[in-house]
């Protein structure tokens, strides 16, 4: 290869990792300008009576009623880092994330072990979460109130 055509390329190599670079300085700078919304001041604007603001525990017997409040996301596990912890084997350590996004709900599994169910059906995608969806998540039902 000629001497020219190699300098070429090292100069396209460079002009590709630039423009990278400020490809990366541009998403982080988005993600940083969205606003943070809560639970409770955006689904203000649709109905308090329908906004879902925490999750209860239906079972098992030992920790029910305990109730844990909603924010823009949270993660469910067996992870000590996660906002519900879950001290159970059937749980992963990371095993769900639930997040608000355009004012709706949503609950994800994070590829677990075992599942997570809403309503008694497994989820495979995405799931819209809404008022008094039971979520199973090993031997652990939380119901979103």
């Amino acid at each position: 290869m000629s001497e020219q055509f190699l300098e070429l390329l090292k100069f396209l190599f460079l002009a590709l990792l630039y423009a990278f670079f400020v490809w990366v300085v541009i998403m982080s700078l988005i993600q940083l300008r969205k606003p943070k919304k809560s639970i409770r001041s955006s689904k203000k604007d649709k109905d308090d009576k329908t906004a879902i603001t925490h999750l209860l525990t239906i079972e098992p017997q030992d920790i029910q009623g305990t109730e844990y409040p909603l924010e823009e996301e949270i993660f469910v596990g067996r992870d000590e880092e996660c906002d519900v912890i879950i001290n159970d084997s059937f749980t992963s350590h990371r095993h769900a994330r639930i997040y608000l996004e355009d004012n709706t709900l949503f609950l994800e599994d994070l590829a677990s072990t075992n599942g997570t169910f809403v309503n008694g059906e497994k989820i495979e995608k995405i799931h819209l979460l809404e008022k008094r969806d039971r979520i199973q998540i090993g031997n652990t039902v939380l119901e979103a109130k």
